[in-house]
């Protein structure tokens, strides 16, 4: 027998990569494909371990399921002991439920049973590792429109008046912005600081706000007063009194929206 051990890794890496990938939809949980796919390659660089016998130690049950344990821990980066063996569980049963469909599909190819299965003299393994690469694009395709779909959903054009000029932003509504001036006790609206480069602001009325991302890491904001804020919410135009709070950041990694609106003001 001839193993063209580039093509066995390949293949293993791509199989392995979905498997972990409809472990993370079974777990009804989001992990970046670059890390399916780096935990996907450990596995798939793992089979060597059946080529050579110089290696066939390392290919016993005790060290499959060590390196099941750190496909699974690789991929989803969880500390938590109960995740990982559920995730492993997991993982096996789909491991096991593929490896007897491939057995039953090459029973009737190549057995003795009157039935045959042949798709235009291709190897079947090659129709399956298609159909798993199309089935993770068509998945991530359908999510990344799904999640787009629900940003634009909470995307509002706003208006922001000062003195006698007027700005427009586009603001995404984040229910998690509870950021307020610790004085006017006003709810702060985060806009990126691009937005008001042709607006000179006065001194005597910037605020500086304290802030605390979810990291833990603090940072302060300059902020200002503004004459008035509107929020286009439809067909309705709402008032609404509120600090103006400065990022030199991007907000949007998409340029969908250049402001974030706090929580409650819709």
């Amino acid at each position: 027998m001839v193993v063209f051990l580039d093509v066995l890794i390949f293949e293993n890496v791509i199989v392995n990569t979905f498997l972990l990938h409809i472990t993370a939809q079974t777990l009804m949980i989001k992990v970046k494909l670059k890390r399916l796919f780096i935990s996907g390659a450990i596995g798939g660089i793992y089979v060597i371990t059946l080529v050579f016998p110089q290696l066939s130690f390392f290919s016993g049950i005790v060290f499959k399921i060590i390196v099941a344990v750190l496909m699974v821990y690789i991929a989803f980066k969880n500390k938590n002991v109960l995740f990982n063996i559920k995730a492993t569980v997991i993982l096996t049963i789909y491991s096991m439920a593929l490896a007897g469909i491939c057995l039953f599909i090459d029973f009737y190819m190549h057995g003795n049973s009157k039935y045959s299965i042949w798709i235009n003299n291709i190897p079947y393994e090659y129709v399956m590792i298609s159909i798993m690469i199309l089935y993770m694009v068509i998945y991530r395709i359908t999510v990344f429109v799904k999640d787009r779909r629900d940003v634009f959903s909470l995307v509002y054009n706003v208006e922001i008046g000062i003195n006698d000029k007027q700005k427009f932003v586009r603001a995404f509504f984040d229910t998690g912005n509870e950021l307020r001036e610790p004085v006017t006790n006003l709810p702060v609206m985060i806009v990126e600081r691009s937005s008001f480069e042709d607006i000179v602001m006065n001194e005597k009325g910037k605020y500086y706000i304290q802030y605390q991302v979810a990291s833990g890491k603090p940072g302060i904001l300059e902020a200002f007063k503004p004459t008035y804020v509107k929020i286009y919410n439809g067909t309705q135009v709402e008032m609404r009194d509120m600090i103006i709070a400065l990022s030199d950041n991007k907000l949007s990694n998409f340029n969908e929206y250049t402001a974030l609106l706090p929580r409650g003001c819709i």
